[in-house]
């Protein structure tokens, strides 16, 4: 019994490490195209990032088959691709960091030099009010990461629909990702920011269905980027219980 417990408080655990991110557990919650100094995003780790961890953003739009532009020899595509790698301390689930960042304990972005080994380059993305794509994912393949060996985690978009790209403006949603992994707004819009002054706490999950519905965005012409901060995620109901179990089977043994 006592082993049981132990193995299903490890595979909680693994669900919400980084070793098994997936769909939902990093999400975007900030949009400024036309900004000062410059345009930004920023995203919200739902589950604990471990050190080391990279992340990939990119504004090229999905077309069907893959990232606008990108082949095996243009590892940036139609547009362009940025990376933050989390620092030493890990980031708790809960944080929420501004690609202008500059908290380098925190993590640090790429924004320059080479993506791998050809000519393609990091760079901040260049975002437009009148309809952008803005996907975050991670890779297995660093010197290529949008070629393959990716497994998509949030989508943001400003268009009001879903197409396959044929512009800078237009895209469609990575493979894997849907409600709970997604955002969709109306078109037209310069700057976007979830409204964490609406909610208290919640689950991984019931942040994610927040970060989802447009209802609970706050849009307009604003050309203020959205700071570093935190949010309250408590565990599901279910994870209490497992933890519980967990810690009873441990005083038990000793």
């Amino acid at each position: 019994m006592y082993r049981i417990a132990t193995c299903a408080l490890a595979a909680l655990v693994a669900s919400t490490a980084s070793a098994s991110l997936m769909a939902g557990s990093v999400a975007i919650v900030g949009f400024q195209a036309s900004g000062a100094p410059t345009d930004s995003i920023a995203f919200a780790a739902l589950v604990d990032l471990a050190p080391g961890t990279v992340l990939y953003f990119t504004d090229n739009g999905w077309t069907g088959t893959g990232f606008r532009g990108v082949s095996g020899t243009d590892s940036d595509g139609n547009e362009n691709l940025m990376k933050y790698t989390v620092g030493a301390n890990g980031l708790a689930a809960g944080t929420i960091i501004s690609s202008i960042s500059t908290n380098a304990s925190a993590g640090v972005w790429s924004l320059s030099g080479l993506v791998g080994t050809g000519t393609s380059a990091f760079q901040q993305l260049s975002l437009s009010s009148t309809g952008e794509q803005v996907t975050v994912f991670t890779s297995t393949n660093t010197a290529n990461p949008m070629f393959d060996g990716y497994t998509s985690l949030w989508n943001f978009d400003n268009t009001g629909a879903y197409e396959n790209a044929t512009s800078s403006t237009t895209g469609s949603l990575a493979p894997g990702l849907g409600f709970g992994s997604a955002t969709l707004l109306s078109g037209g819009q310069n700057y976007a920011v979830f409204n964490f002054s609406a909610f208290t706490s919640g689950t991984a999950e019931e942040w994610a269905a927040r970060f989802s519905d447009a209802a609970n965005w706050i849009t307009g012409t604003a050309t203020t980027s959205t700071a570093d901060g935190s949010f309250s995620v408590v565990p599901a109901p279910g994870a209490i219980a497992l933890l519980g179990v967990a810690g009873l089977a441990s005083r038990r043994r000793r």
